[in-house]
């Protein structure tokens, strides 16, 4: 009875090491696109086709091609993108827009009914997509909220911002991107 208690202890212990392992090896790998962006290597950024938040239609990568995007991983629950929010309209009103410069909100690891009432609080008028399974958000190696990305008109990201984003670095990463 003792050898088989010892054995069954073995196999969970190796069977949890397995399971830890590949974990880590996912996870490491999961990064690997906003580190390759902060290199400069300026990856090709993973396409996508989401539906609208308001519920009309679908927005896809593809379609913003030949234009410098933003793209903004945020959710409704997170509390700095609550103090981005702002900054990111503001953004999208007076710089974005006049200049064609496409903008997404990307809502991800959230309730849609949460995510319409923050996008009404913040009174968000740039295209906002809901990721559902957040599976677009692992594509992207978002591993908190909020994270920007800024892609050239040839679909490669130019910059990665962990973490809130200011106006100034938006400035700074569209120039680089090739936009106005």
């Amino acid at each position: 009875m003792k050898r088989l208690v010892a054995i069954a202890i073995a196999v969970a212990v190796l069977a949890l090491g397995l399971v830890v392992g590949r974990a880590v090896m996912h996870s490491s790998g999961a990064r690997a696109f906003p580190s390759e962006v902060a290199s400069g290597t300026l990856p090709t950024a993973p396409g996508f086709d989401l539906p609208n938040l308001d519920g009309g239609g679908t927005t896809s990568l593809a379609s913003l091609r030949g234009r410098v995007v933003i793209l903004n991983f945020w959710a409704s629950w997170c509390n700095p993108c609550k103090d981005e929010a702002p900054i990111l309209e503001d953004f999208w009103v007076t710089e974005a827009k006049p200049n064609g410069i496409a903008m997404v909100g990307i809502d991800s690891q959230d309730l849609s009914d949460d995510a319409r009432a923050f996008a009404k609080t913040y009174r968000l008028t740039y295209p906002l997509v809901h990721d559902d399974g957040g599976d677009i958000g692992r594509a992207y190696g978002v591993g908190a909220f909020p994270e920007t990305f800024v892609i050239d008109a040839q679909g490669r990201a130019v910059a990665w911002f962990p973490g809130e984003v200011t106006a100034k670095g938006l400035r700074e990463a569209v120039a680089k991107a090739g936009g106005s």
